[in-house]
């Protein structure tokens, strides 16, 4: 007999690379989340320079070769430990025990993304983690949507639509990570959905090359710049802003060196053409949805750039825009949330991606279910 209420733990690593995303949630799966604890665990440098060295090769040589390859099982596990270490802190620090956990969904690190080919890679051992842990594991989220012809991405719109979708009303929901993604909520029943493209991406590259630091905190950096008129003309011919959709990117898809050239020395001039350009692929969802829009709400890290949000508003004009905390929803934990929600879905074998939001030929369960011997 299936249980009313679950008790799950989302732990979600994005493509900013920075850390650990843990979210504590009771949930039916359906229409019931009580959001219980949120937690933020940071890599140290050394540990994210070695993912994205990993990254780059995945992207550079033979992905399945990369994929057995002595060193990605060391990272693998190595990545794994810090979840299971980090649980276990978690946990600890919440007074909660482990056997009250129902299951744990990880989606680790993205190491490659490409749904043309049905190939999507993530860090995180599921079994090692459950064995350890003794409780299910939740993990491969994006295998199945792909096996159905989807794109693998963006998976959280079904979280999106049962917090922030109202009757009678068109909501979009964007979230601002390295990749930007929208669910665009039609009142409570429809829902479209897709990637956008580059949200904090070539802003975070564009720092971590030329200003030694990992991103524009509060857009500080870009406030001191001025708009280049020829760049941004040139970036809004781009092929990607006419791609249909729904479609889903890898992080690597959008890289510095395809957008600025090197010797340009106005580093506050460039940084705040390419936060401007963020903003502006944004604002050019309207256009490619064509449908009333009556509210936007924004999450992710990007809300944090001021810059960034101040050319949203403008863009935007009159329209009502808000962020997630308007909800009482920590706009940095959407995403762990999410997946804590999709894999008590996942238990329940509902789906979580469908035709409007990944392209898939029907809804697919996102998810595998890993369960030790132990658990």
């Amino acid at each position: 007999m299936k249980k009313k209420e679950y008790c799950s733990l989302g732990i979600m690593s994005g493509t900013s690379l920075d850390g650990l995303d843990f979210s504590l949630i009771k949930t039916d799966g359906i229409s019931k989340i009580q959001e219980l604890f949120n937690e933020y665990f940071k890599f140290n440098i050394r540990f994210k320079n070695e993912i994205k060295s990993l990254i780059w090769k995945f992207n550079k040589f033979d992905a399945r070769k990369i994929q057995n390859s002595e060193e990605f099982k060391v990272l693998n596990k190595r990545f794994s430990e810090l979840v299971i270490k980090k649980t276990k802190k978690f946990l600890l620090k919440h007074a909660i025990k482990t056997s009250s956990v129902d299951v744990i969904g990880v989606h680790g690190n993205t190491m490659l993304h490409n749904p043309k080919k049905g190939i999507s890679i993530q860090l995180g051992d599921p079994m090692y983690m459950s064995s350890e842990l003794n409780v299910k594991i939740v993990s491969s989220f994006r295998d199945e949507d792909l096996l159905n012809n989807g794109q693998g991405a963006p998976l959280v719109p079904i979280y999106h639509q049962i917090r922030f979708a109202e009757k009678n009303r068109n909501i979009m929901v964007v979230n601002i990570g390295g990749i930007a993604n929208f669910s665009f909520l039609i009142g409570k029943k429809k829902l479209l959905a897709s990637d956008i493209g580059p949200g904090n991406k070539l802003i975070d590259e564009y720092c971590n090359l030329n200003l030694n630091c990992d991103f524009d905190k509060n857009g500080h950096f870009s406030s001191k710049g001025v708009l280049i008129p020829d760049l941004i003309k040139s970036w809004k011919k781009k092929r990607f802003l006419k791609s249909k959709l729904p479609i889903s990117y890898d992080n690597s898809f959008f890289r510095v060196k395809d957008y600025v050239k090197t010797g340009l020395k106005n580093h506050f001039d460039i940084l705040r053409s390419l936060t401007f350009f963020s903003a502006y692929i944004i604002s050019c969802v309207s256009l490619k949805i064509n449908a009333r829009i009556d509210k936007w709400i924004f999450t992710g890290g990007g809300i944090k750039n001021h810059t960034l949000m101040k050319d949203l508003n403008s863009l935007l004009g009159n329209k009502i825009v808000e962020s997630s905390l308007t909800y009482d929803l920590d706009p940095f934990f959407i995403e762990s949330n999410a997946f804590a929600f999709i894999s008590v879905r996942t238990l329940k074998k509902l789906p979580s991606s469908f035709p409007s939001t990944t392209g898939c030929k029907k809804p697919s369960v996102s998810g595998n279910i890993y369960i030790s011997d132990r658990s």
